[in-house]
C-alpha cells in the first residue's frame, strides 16, 4: 500500500472519530480539531479542511465563538488560494451563519447587527452552488441557503430553494422537512388552500421519515431528534395537484411556482384568474380622502406588471415570437432578435416591481415622501461610520412583529452590492442603460466595448427563471406585510365603516356576479 492511501486511510479514521465527538462531546472535538496534524501536500487540503469544518460545527455547538473564528480564517485562505472552489465558498458560509448565530438575540434589531455575516453567507451558498459542476455541495448549499432564508422569514424564497435541492437530491431530509415546515407554516396562517398543502407536505415528511440518514449527516444527531415532533404529523389523503389537461403555459407557471396566488404550492385551475392574490383589506382613519384607497391602485399596477413579465418570460424562453428583423452577425455566436430583447425586457420588468413595492409601502404605511423612493433604500438608515438602523418610519412596525418587513428588507440586501442577487440586478441595469448581448456558445465578444455587457444564453435564462421568482416572493412579503399591519392596528380601530372594492372584472363586465367582491 502507497504512501498516499494511508494517508487516506489514517483520515477517514480521524473523520469519523471527529463526527462522533461533534454529538458525543463537542468541547473536546474543539481540543481535538486544533491537534490534527497537516501532513504531506497531498493530505494538506484534506486534513485543514476537516479542521476548519470541526472548529466550525464544535465551536457553535459550544458557544465558542474563537474556534469558529479560526475555522472561517482557514476556509479564507482555501478560498483566497482557489476563489472558484465550491467547497470552501459552502464551508465558508457555514462559519459566518454559526458566527451570525452567537450573537444573543435581543429583538429585530439582531438582523441588523448580523446582517452583514448573514449576507455574506447567502452569496457564498449561492456561490457554491452555482459553481458546483460535480453535485456534490450543490444539495448541502442550497439547503443551508434555504435555511438561511427561513430565518430571515422569507418562507417563498426558502421553499424555492428546498425545492431546487430535491429536484437533484430527492434523499435530502433537512430539505424534504424544511419544504414540510413552510407549507404547514402557510396552513397555519391560513395562506393556500389547507387540504392541497398538508399533502404536499405529508409527501415530504413520508419521503424524510425514508431517510434519516441524511438527517444525521447534514445536521446531527440532535437535530434529527429535534424532528421527532415533526414527524407525528398525520398524513394526509388525497393527491397532490393535478395538472393534467393543463395548457404549457399553465405547466410553466406551476414548474416554477410562479403563481401569484395565496398558495406557494400548487395551481388551482378550477378559477378563471387563478392568479388570485389581493390585498383583502385596508383600514383607513375617517379623515381619509373619499374614492378607494390608492393602494388598490398600486397593487393592481405592481401585479400585472409581473404576471406581464412572467407572460413574456414564457413566450421568450419557448421561443414563440416571429421576428421580422435582419441582423448583421457578429461572428462571436451571439443571438439577435425579438426572443433576446423579450429576454431582457423581461428581466428588467423584475426589478420594477421591487421599486414599485418600495413605493407602494410608503403609501401602504403613510410615509412622507422626503426622497427618492427605492427598493434599495426604503428599509433602512446607514449613515457613514455608524451601524444600520430600521428606517424610522419602520422601527415601530417592526418592533410590533411585523416580519414580512424584515424580509423584503433583507431581500434589498442581496440586490445590493456584494449580496447573492447582485448579478441579476447588474444585467437588468446593464440592458436598461448599456448593451446586454446573450451568446449561444460562450461569451467572448467579436470586439470588445465598455457599453456591451456580454452573457451565455442558457445563464440568462435561468437567471430570468430566478428573478422572476424573486419578484414573486417579495410580491407575497408585500402582501403579506399589508395583512399583519392590519391585524397590528385592529386592536387600537375603534368603529369602522366598511367600503366594498368590487372586481374590476364584473364592473367591466367581463365576469358574473359571482366574483363581484373582492374584499
Amino acid at each position: 500500500m502507497d504512501d498516499y492511501s494511508t494517508e487516506l486511510q489514517e483520515f477517514e479514521r480521524q473523520r469519523i472519530r471527529l463526527g462522533s465527538l461533534l454529538d458525543e462531546d463537542p468541547a473536546k472535538a474543539v481540543e481535538e480539531a486544533r491537534r490534527l496534524p497537516v501532513r504531506s501536500s497531498a493530505g494538506q487540503i484534506l486534513y485543514t479542511s476537516l479542521k476548519a469544518s470541526t472548529l466550525i460545527d464544535a465551536g457553535s455547538a459550544t458557544g465558542n465563538r474563537k474556534a469558529i473564528e479560526e475555522g472561517i480564517a482557514l476556509f479564507e485562505s482555501f478560498r483566497e488560494t482557489d476563489p472558484e472552489d465550491a467547497g470552501s465558498h459552502y464551508n465558508l458560509g457555514n462559519g459566518l451563519v454559526a458566527l451570525a448565530d452567537l450573537q444573543p438575540y435581543q429583538g429585530f434589531d439582531w438582523y441588523l447587527t448580523t446582517a452583514e455575516a448573514r449576507r455574506k453567507a447567502r452569496w457564498l451558498f449561492q456561490h457554491a452552488a452555482s459553481r458546483d459542476t460535480e453535485g456534490r455541495i450543490l444539495s448541502r448549499a442550497l439547503t443551508n441557503l434555504g435555511n438561511a432564508f427561513s430565518k430571515a422569514h422569507r418562507w417563498v424564497e426558502a421553499y424555492d430553494a428546498y425545492s431546487r435541492v430535491l429536484e437533484h437530491d430527492g434523499k435530502n431530509g433537512v430539505a424534504l422537512t424544511g419544504a414540510a415546515k413552510i407549507l404547514l407554516r402557510c396552513i397555519e396562517r391560513g395562506i393556500g388552500n389547507a387540504k392541497t398543502l398538508r399533502c404536499v407536505a405529508a409527501r415530504h415528511l413520508s419521503a424524510a421519515r425514508q431517510h434519516p440518514e441524511t438527517i444525521k449527516e447534514l445536521v446531527g444527531s440532535r437535530a434529527h431528534e429535534d424532528l421527532a415532533k415533526l414527524f407525528e404529523q398525520p398524513a394526509e389523503a388525497g393527491t397532490p395537484p393535478d395538472l393534467r389537461g393543463a395548457t404549457d403555459y399553465e405547466k410553466f407557471v406551476a414548474r416554477y411556482r410562479l403563481a401569484l396566488s395565496p398558495t406557494i404550492e400548487g395551481l388551482d385551475r378550477s378559477l378563471k384568474r387563478w392568479d388570485s392574490l389581493r390585498i383583502r383589506s385596508f383600514t383607513e382613519p375617517v379623515s381619509a380622502n373619499p374614492g378607494v384607497p390608492a393602494l388598490f391602485a398600486m397593487f393592481n399596477v405592481l401585479k400585472s406588471d409581473f404576471l406581464a413579465a412572467r407572460y413574456l418570460a414564457y413566450q421568450a424562453l419557448s421561443e414563440k415570437f416571429t421576428d421580422s428583423g435582419f441582423y448583421s452577425d457578429t461572428l462571436d455566436y451571439a443571438v439577435y432578435g425579438v426572443v433576446p430583447s423579450t429576454l431582457t425586457l423581461a428581466q428588467r420588468a423584475c426589478f420594477d416591481v421591487l421599486d414599485k413595492i418600495a413605493v407602494a409601502t410608503s403609501e401602504c404605511l403613510a410615509i412622507l415622501r422626503s426622497e427618492k423612493v427605492y427598493f434599495s433604500n426604503r428599509w433602512f438608515r446607514v449613515k457613514k461610520g455608524q451601524p444600520r438602523e430600521w428606517h424610522p418610519a419602520l422601527r415601530a412596525e417592526v418592533e410590533a412583529g411585523n416580519t414580512a418587513i424584515i424580509a423584503l428588507a433583507e431581500l434589498s440586501l442581496d440586490v445590493e452590492k456584494e449580496g447573492a442577487l447582485h448579478e441579476k440586478k447588474a444585467y437588468r441595469h446593464a440592458s436598461t442603460h448599456r448593451f446586454t448581448v446573450l451568446h449561444d456558445m460562450g461569451s467572448e465578444p467579436s470586439r470588445p466595448s465598455p457599453h456591451i455587457e456580454h452573457c451565455g444564453l442558457s445563464e440568462f435564462r435561468a437567471q430570468l427563471i430566478e428573478s422572476l421568482q424573486m419578484a414573486r416572493a417579495a410580491v407575497l412579503y408585500f402582501v403579506e406585510m399589508i395583512s399583519i399591519h392590519e391585524a397590528i392596528k385592529k386592536p387600537t380601530v375603534g368603529r369602522v365603516g366598511i367600503l366594498e372594492v368590487p372586481s374590476h372584472h364584473w364592473i367591466r363586465g367581463e365576469d358574473d356576479d359571482t366574483t363581484r367582491l373582492l374584499s
